[in-house]
Parts: structure tokens; C-alpha cells; sequence
């Protein structure tokens, strides 16, 4: 099989991004072309399309692009590199499970609203009145994420 190669568009459309997403990525050191063409014009390979593709399916994972230049590092099956890699997975990991309680909280929410709006019981629109009293909550002032509740009987403050 003869090796492929790509110029920016055609890398970009195999990856399913725009060009100036490509450049973003090579501005950030996180691609770079393997070589140029005699008229000075970028050309990608295969492994930059495994790469790009790499870098797009972490980052809509909510994964940074500082964590995923550390998993892109050569590290030759260091087992401090593997470490980091599973500590930046194991954080991620946790956001998107919390991020799972709070839409499943919000879709319970949501979905009382509608039966109570569909059934015509409610005097005004009921998602907007949930939605406001849940934003009176303080689990759901965000930061990195939700804030735990405190103890029940225990005094807090808020700023």
C-alpha cells in the first residue's frame, strides 16, 4: 500500500475538522507536519491523521490541551509517565461522572416540568419555576464543578 499523503484540507476533511483547527493544533505543538512539499506546502501522513484525530476525540472529551500534550508524549512504557496518564484520566473521569449526577438531576427536573406543563395544571410555566429554584441551590453553583453540601445542622456562610 503506497503511503498517503495529505495536504491541510484534505487532512482536515478526513478528520472531520476545519482547516484552522489543524493550525490551532500545530500552533499548540500538539501536530506538526512530517514534511513539505518541493513548493513549500505542508503535507500530513497517516499517523497525523491518528494523531488529529486523537487530539479532537480527548479534547470533546473535556480533556485540556496541557493533558493532552502529556498523553502524547513518548514515554516508552515509563511507568511514571503511565501514572500520569491514568491520574489526568482518573480527574476527567470524576468531572464526568459528576457532570452525569447534575443532567440526571436536571432531566428529572425538566421532565416533571413538561408532564405538568403538558397536562395544563400549571398556572405558569413550571420549568422556568423549577429551574430558578434549583438555581437557589448551592449544589449548583459551579466552579470546577459542583459544590458538596454541607452537613445537615452544620453552619455555612456564604460569600
Amino acid at each position: 500500500m503506497p503511503d498517503l499523503r495529505y495536504n491541510i484540507g484534505q487532512l482536515a476533511r478526513a478528520a472531520g475538522v476545519p482547516t484552522t483547527t489543524v493550525r490551532f493544533y500545530e500552533r499548540k505543538r500538539l501536530i506538526s507536519p512530517p514534511g513539505r512539499t518541493m513548493s513549500n506546502y505542508r503535507w500530513y501522513d497517516q499517523n497525523s491523521l491518528e494523531r488529529l484525530r486523537f487530539i479532537k476525540l480527548a479534547h470533546s472529551g473535556g480533556f485540556s490541551l496541557n493533558d493532552i500534550r502529556a498523553m502524547l508524549e513518548p514515554h516508552g512504557g515509563s511507568a511514571a509517565q503511565c501514572r500520569r496518564v491514568a491520574e489526568l484520566i482518573a480527574h476527567r473521569l470524576e468531572k464526568v461522572k459528576s457532570q452525569i449526577k447534575e443532567l440526571k438531576r436536571l432531566e428529572k427536573i425538566l421532565g416533571g416540568d413538561l408532564q405538568l406543563c403538558s397536562a395544563g395544571r400549571s398556572p405558569r410555566c413550571a420549568v422556568v419555576g423549577e429551574l430558578w429554584r434549583a438555581a437557589k441551590d448551592p449544589i449548583w453553583a459551579w466552579r470546577d464543578g459542583p459544590v458538596s453540601r454541607p452537613p445537615k445542622g452544620s453552619r455555612s456562610h456564604r460569600p
